[in-house]
């Protein structure tokens, strides 16, 4: 990893910071997210790009206490202790596809108004977490979604138990991800 203290230019040192300060959390504390934080990472997402700006996203705010038998649908025990659960949804129906093979991009646009919403929860001093083990079946029946929307990803949302610091991550080396053409 690069030494974040070397860079010069503090806008970009914070910029770099927040992502290398995200991680997966999975402990939450039994705090809730002010209205005011909450607006500030709904409205990124909402402001994310999108292909040919189509917007197929709706997200379906599951706070604690009202989730109800959506519980259930939650595998670990420790991420049903968010203060939030996200549900990201995609409208392929209204999304853009490219004409040379037919790719909806619904799902890329829903992650990336994610990741972007969840940069700002970590601006914001938040933790979040993907939770992809769920049972997609009972969570669209308990949520009642129309037949337009498949359900993308839950997202947890709120106050790590651990402050967020730069953790050094297992993560493949550059020479393994980057390809070049000859």
């Amino acid at each position: 990893m690069f030494d974040i203290n070397k860079i010069e230019d503090e806008k970009l040192r914070i910029f770099y910071e927040l992502f290398c300060r995200r991680y997966s959390v999975r402990k939450f504390q039994d705090r809730e997210i002010e209205p005011e934080k909450l607006k500030r990472i709904l409205e990124i997402g909402r402001r994310a790009p999108s292909a040919s700006n189509r917007q197929p996203w709706r997200f379906i705010l599951l706070p604690k206490g009202e989730r109800g038998e959506f519980e259930q649908v939650i595998n670990r025990e420790s991420l049903r202790s968010a203060p939030l659960i996200i549900a990201a949804c995609a409208e392929p129906s209204k999304a853009w596809v490219r004409s040379y093979d037919g790719e909806n991009y619904a799902w890329v646009d829903v992650i990336i108004a994610l990741c972007e919403m969840m940069a700002a929860a970590t601006a914001e001093g938040l933790g979040s977490c993907w939770i992809a083990a769920f049972n997609p079946f009972k969570a669209r029946e308990i949520l009642e979604l129309p037949k337009e929307l498949e359900l993308v990803i839950l997202i947890a949302l709120g106050y790590p138990e651990e402050p967020l610091e730069i953790k050094e991550k297992d993560r493949k080396d550059l020479k393994e991800i980057l390809h070049y053409r000859r």
